[in-house]
């Protein structure tokens, strides 16, 4: 008996998803990193002890030395900041280490885009590639098929070029040549093969049900706060985007994750080289715009803040050739950033870690 056209369409149609996500698993091996910032910080995290506060933000954050820092303030401390990293993985950052620690301190480091409608899809996957990693090869796989088709298929993403990248994370990583590529692949056949996954010390405790259950409810008074702040931001002054109401809730629920817990929150915006804003044109009036609705924000919800803006020795305790590029310091320079981070900590925000 003859299958019908609809019966081959459909056969036809589950054959090519299926051979697109085996390609798209393939090509992901491939030219994803075996190694990379967020596995590496999660593994070093993995064998610290008696850490008591933590660093939290994207890449500007990595400014932090948590050695020095330890030594300045008499404080355990660790750097979990990492390239791009989002709200919600940094309020991740910190439900984890709130779940093997004591954390008195959280400071996170921001820069002023953290809070726009920009996602990091193509870093968060790399967060629970490590949360995968203590599951069974098929089940890390339904897993990643699962997570890649609630995004590709979201409300928000589903007109979006997103729908389809977010399937190839790798294309936001840097491999070159075919022998990188090679080698790349013999890498993670490698460790797969030994069992050495990275981040796989504290791979169940992602999973665990402690790590989910560590308090942070939002309460009815968090909500109804949230939605007061989140539409006077649509009357701000400011391009549509730049303060998204997404970010605003990560943000307002990292603030009752830290009371609920007993941690001292502190959100700093990160020093920038003084051509900063050159490359913005408005972008200075919007920033502070933007800058004084978040210490509003975070500061009725208990938490400090602080903006190296507003510092108007900045650029002569931190000059240009301090940095890179607009806002990262260059490693040769990271003690100084660190000392300058902890004194604002404890002079400018009138507070002090011990």
């Amino acid at each position: 008996m003859q299958l019908s056209k609809m019966v081959r369409r459909t056969i036809k149609a589950l054959l090519f998803a299926a051979l697109f996500i085996l390609l798209m698993l393939f090509f992901n091996i491939s030219f994803e990193l075996d190694e990379n910032a967020t596995e590496t910080m999660l593994t070093s995290y993995s064998e610290k002890s008696d850490i008591d506060t933590v660093f939290v933000g994207n890449s500007a954050g990595e400014m932090m030395d948590s050695d020095e820092f330890s030594d300045l303030t008499g404080t355990h401390a660790f750097n979990m900041c990492t390239p791009s990293q989002s709200l919600s993985v940094s309020l991740k950052n910190i439900k984890l280490a709130a779940s093997h620690h004591k954390i008195d301190n959280a400071v996170m480091l921001i820069t002023l885009d953290s809070v726009n409608s920009e996602e990091y899809d193509g870093i968060d996957h790399l967060y629970d590639r490590v949360v995968n990693s203590s599951s069974p090869l098929h089940v890390r796989i339904v897993n990643t098929v699962k997570r890649d088709f609630e995004n590709s298929f979201s409300f928000d993403n589903i007109d979006t070029e997103r729908s389809i990248t977010v399937w190839i994370p790798w294309t936001n990583e840097t491999i070159h040549g075919f022998s990188n590529i090679t080698g790349n692949i013999k890498k993670r056949f490698s460790r797969f093969m030994r069992g050495d996954r990275l981040g796989s010390h504290i791979a169940f405790d992602l999973n665990s049900v402690k790590y989910e259950t560590a308090g942070g409810y939002m309460t009815d008074e968090d909500i109804s706060m949230l939605r007061e702040d989140a539409e006077s931001a649509k009357d701000l002054p400011i391009p549509a985007g730049m303060i998204s109401s997404d970010k605003l809730t990560a943000l307002a629920r990292i603030c009752r994750f830290c009371e609920d817990n007993g941690i001292e929150l502190k959100i700093i915006v990160t020093p920038h080289r003084s051509d900063y804003y050159e490359r913005y044109e408005s972008f200075r009036e919007d920033s502070r715009t933007i800058s004084s609705f978040l210490d509003d924000f975070v500061s009725k919800r208990g938490v400090m803040y602080y903006n190296t803006e507003d510092d108007g020795q900045l650029h002569e305790t931190l000059p240009d050739d301090y940095f890179y590029d607009w806002e990262h310091i260059t490693d040769e320079h990271k003690n100084e950033a660190t000392a300058y981070i902890a004194d604002i900590i404890n002079t400018k925000m009138l507070t002090s870690l011990n």
